[in-house]
């Protein structure tokens, strides 16, 4: 039988899935991808993700997945018993799996490990800051359903939200972005609401690009939400500030950081790395948690 992979570390979203397979001297072996294994949506759904993108690895390298470490990023990844339900599944016998949050490691990743502030913008969105003293704080994150304001998912769901106002005279006036979600979600009450049936954070992230683009194009509904989200990521940026380097990350990082507030877009440097490579620094210092990290970067 083959021996096994070192290392996989996985930066797991609600759109999709990152793997990378290290070696013993840290250095990449291969990189695959995959569904999303957001553990909100479920430790199995998850697994199956994981456990396509392991089998990639595994096929990209000629090394087998049993005995294999995991550390994992993933979105939804902070609660104690999604983390023990993950752990005790373990379909692919995985030797270790250690679990943060995907935006925790890419705070690590971003900044080397060193303190820093990181805004990491995707279907969701979470800021984390590591404090010269080794203090660790984070806001929103909290979820689309009551939260992730400024995220992909939050601006889809308003973007919903304002059709449906619209729709029923609540929001008069005519914008191209209704025109394009009409074809989308639909143009009546029973269309709309079979589409929110099926809903979740990966769907309404789905219609983000569509507000980008109307945006883009001078719509005035699409510039206000992109504002409006600019002041909400503004706003989990100061809940955390640390004083430190603002690194913005994920998918609508580029979108998003022009609508920034000023005084932190002067203070945006790039990412040293991604939440990968922290991951793979977490690993090779056996960083486990928030706490683990703290301790070490702390007086």
């Amino acid at each position: 039988m083959a021996p096994p992979i070192p290392l996989v570390v996985i930066d797991g979203g609600g759109t999709g899935s990152r793997l990378r397979a290290i070696a013993g001297d840290g250095g990449v072996l291969a990189e695959a991808s995959a569904g999303p294994s957001n553990l909100t949506y479920g430790v199995e759904a998850a697994w199956r993700s994981v456990a396509g993108g392991l089998a990639d690895l595994s096929d990209r390298t000629g090394l087998s997945i049993e005995g294999t470490r995991l550390w994992c990023g993933f979105a939804g990844g902070r609660s104690p018993q999604r983390q023990a339900e993950f752990r005790a599944a373990n379909p692919v016998a995985a030797s270790d799996i250690a679990i943060v949050t995907d935006g925790f490691a890419a705070l690590v990743g971003a900044h080397g490990g060193r303190p820093g502030i990181v805004l990491a913008v995707g279907t969701g969105v979470a800021a984390y800051a590591l404090s010269a003293r080794g203090a660790v704080a984070s806001s929103s994150a909290w979820g689309y359903k009551i939260g992730d304001e400024g995220s992909g998912g939050w601006l889809g769901n308003r973007a919903v939200a304002l059709l449906a106002r619209h729709l029923d005279g609540r929001h008069p006036g005519n914008s191209a972005l209704f025109d394009t979600l009409r074809g989308e979600v639909g143009s009546d009450f029973n269309a709309i609401q079979a589409w929110l049936a099926q809903a979740d954070a990966t769907r309404f992230a789905s219609l983000a690009p569509r507000v980008i683009e109307a945006a883009e194009a001078g719509d005035a509904v699409a510039r206000d939400l992109l504002e409006t989200a600019g002041a909400e990521l503004s706003c989990a940026v100061r809940a955390v500030d640390s004083g430190q380097p603002l690194a913005v990350l994920g998918g609508l990082a580029g979108i998003m950081t022009p609508y920034l507030a000023a005084d932190l877009q002067a203070r945006v440097v790039p990412a040293r790395g991604t939440a990968l490579d922290g991951l793979r620094i977490m690993a090779a210092r056996d960083w486990r948690s928030e706490e683990s990290l703290a301790a070490e970067v702390g007086p």
